[in-house]
């Protein structure tokens, strides 16, 4: 299989050109030196041919070399690339032009032999060009194909078997922008667009009885990102970073998307299919957190496994999910929240069958709603957590402080049944007696719980409990609220100051 080091290498050498932030001006000779600089911070030896022409630069028998070191799972790798030419223009950009009727080899050392993969570029009507003022360039790509290929391959005899490997990946309606500004280039700007944005993988290992195909296929992806006040990309301490004024703006949306597997090994076959109609995606990073929210709508989930007794068979109209979340330890109360949703979730008769043999029971849409929010002291910086921190012996700590938990919505509804409510609590962190070592909550919430009784007759009358059990959880819910309409139940919760708990007034602790 293709190495961690190796994925890296081949990504490099169809990225390359654009990540560069550091070009002063827009000369073939300035772009070449920067191709250079690149290559040596990812590791990489180059070799190269260069002829100097009054158009620019031509580079041919390109190599890319990375010899072995720690970091490494193989003894050597060479990269052969396409011959390049940077092209001068008279507005004073520069073009780069690749020859993609070449092909990309990829020779891989390793102790049992060498094995080799030839790619193919794949190209229509492709444009790269790097232009804008000095200081603040611009790199763009515009393609109405752009891609790679697995040609051929030859592994080496530590290998067993007839094995097969068919890959590629293509971009179709490219449009790519990247830009920078500021004194040190420290603002960049990044859009990207495309049509069809589609990925196969074919693959079968006799020796290891491993067989897996899968597609992946995104429609109308348009991408825009922003960040402000980066650093070089050498830094590591996001704390720093933040505190200095970074801040990082993104989002995301796709049209249809959808991807389909079958996968099989010893251990068991995988088969399903992942979809959905519309997404979007946006986050914000700066000193005063992380804020992330996702949605999508008609999506479905179809999913049959050796492992599984039945296969998962599940749609839903719309979903999102999003948290807010601090960082750094700011020493004041700091924002956080959670905020999931989903709207007529529907499961496949033949699985809902698993909870409802006899199919008494309404299979109809499952909806839900819930919102939280509220203010949390972060003792560490999240940013800076070391991994022992997910250890057993550190289970306990956890880094932060809540002082108040906001309850803004909470929309459940399920077989006929609904609840609904909200409230807020105050947290007295100094108080860890009163609640055996827990904080002393202070506050109320208000909940309204409509269809329960009906829900509790279909239950019995499809025999899941007897008459009896129905009762008890009458008598148990006549404790927690009381009757304000037709088959609907109110609860107030409160929490006071001195400790009590009070049901709709009446003291339950």
């Amino acid at each position: 299989m293709i190495s961690k080091k190796l994925f890296t290498g081949i990504v490099f050498v169809i990225c390359t050109f654009a990540y560069s932030q550091t070009y002063a001006q827009m000369t073939a000779t300035i772009v070449w030196d920067e191709i250079k600089q690149i290559a040596s911070e990812n590791g990489f030896k180059i070799s190269a041919i260069i002829n100097q022409s009054a158009e620019g630069i031509d580079i041919e028998e390109f190599s890319l070399i990375n010899k072995a070191s720690e970091n490494n799972e193989f003894e050597r790798l060479e990269i052969e690339l396409v011959d390049i030419a940077l092209l001068e223009r008279s507005d004073g950009s520069v073009e780069i032009r690749p020859d993609y009727d070449q092909e990309i080899t990829i020779k891989v050392y390793e102790g049992n032999g060498v094995s080799s993969f030839v790619i193919n570029p794949l190209s229509d009507n492709t444009n790269m060009i790097i232009s804008g003022k000095v200081g603040a360039p611009d790199f763009q790509i515009s393609s109405s194909l752009l891609g790679v290929e697995l040609n051929e391959y030859e592994l080496s005899s530590g290998y067993q078997g007839n094995e097969l490997f068919e890959a590629r990946i293509t971009l179709d309606g490219l449009n790519s922008t990247q830009a920078f500004a500021g004194t040190k280039q420290n603002n960049p700007k990044s859009s990207f667009k495309a049509d069809f944005v589609k990925l196969f993988l074919n693959f079968d290992i006799p020796d290891e009885q491993t067989t897996g195909l899968i597609n992946y296929q995104l429609e109308d992806i348009l991408v825009v990102s922003r960040q402000d006040n980066s650093v070089s990309s050498n830094s590591a301490n996001l704390q720093l970073l933040l505190e200095n004024g970074y801040n990082a703006l993104g989002s995301y949306s796709v049209g249809k998307g959808s991807v389909e597997f079958d996968l099989s090994s010893p251990d068991g076959s995988l088969k399903g299919r992942l979809a959905s109609e519309k997404s979007n995606v946006s986050s914000s990073l700066t000193e005063d957190g992380l804020i992330f929210d996702a949605y999508f709508s008609n999506g479905l989930l179809k999913l049959s496994a050796s492992v599984l007794p039945i296969p998962i068979d599940i749609s839903v109209k719309n979903a999102n999910y999003g948290i807010t979340l601090p960082l750094i330890n700011k020493d004041k109360p700091q924002n956080f929240g959670v905020r999931l949703g989903i709207s007529d979730l529907l499961i496949a008769q033949d699985l809902w069958g698993l909870f409802d043999p006899s199919n008494r029971l309404s299979n109809g849409p499952i909806n839900a709603k819930i919102f939280l929010s509220g203010k949390a002291n972060l003792f560490e910086n999240l940013t800076e957590l070391s991994t022992d921190f997910y250890e057993e012996n550190y289970s306990s700590q956890i880094p932060l402080e809540v002082e108040e938990i906001h309850l803004e919505k909470l929309d459940l509804s399920i077989m006929g049944t609904s609840l609904r409510g909200q409230g807020k609590l105050t947290l007295d962190n100094e108080d860890l007696i009163t609640y055996d070592g827990y904080p002393k909550p202070v506050g109320s919430a208000e909940f309204v719980l409509s269809g329960v009784n009906a829900l509790v007759d279909k239950f019995i009358n499809s025999g899941f409990i007897d008459p009896d059990t129905g009762m008890g959880a009458r008598m148990m819910l006549s404790m927690f609220a009381i009757p304000t309409g037709d088959d609907e139940l109110t609860s107030k919760i409160e929490f006071n100051s001195l400790g009590q708990v009070l049901a709709n007034g009446q003291r339950l602790r």
